[in-house]
């Protein structure tokens, strides 16, 4: 008698992917809004949303990824927020000059 080795797909992760691109999408959607009908709404703001998106990015590869893309993923959203970080200081600090 041979026995086949089933493979069951991890329980949930379908939801997780499925739940996770939905948010991905509305952030897409709120981005695509913004920038139609509120051109004027603000780099700040769009950094945020960026940050956003990053970090739904980051989740969806933990879903989709094996271990070494993940690392590599994680690291390059990292270094996307970190780089959103700088740029908000340096919009600040253009701001704080202007005022001056």
């Amino acid at each position: 008698m041979n026995a086949e080795i089933i493979e069951f797909p991890e329980r949930g992760r379908e939801q997780r992917l499925a739940s996770a691109t939905a948010r991905l999408e509305a952030i897409v959607r709120e981005v695509e809004h913004i920038v139609a009908d509120e051109p004027a709404a603000g780099v700040d703001r769009l950094l945020a949303m960026m940050e956003r998106m990053g970090d739904q990015l980051v989740e969806l590869a933990s879903l989709l990824l094996n271990e070494d893309s993940k690392l590599q993923a994680h690291e390059a959203f990292k270094s996307l927020s970190d780089k959103i970080a700088d740029t908000r200081d340096t919009f600040e600090l253009l701001g704080r000059q202007k005022q001056t």
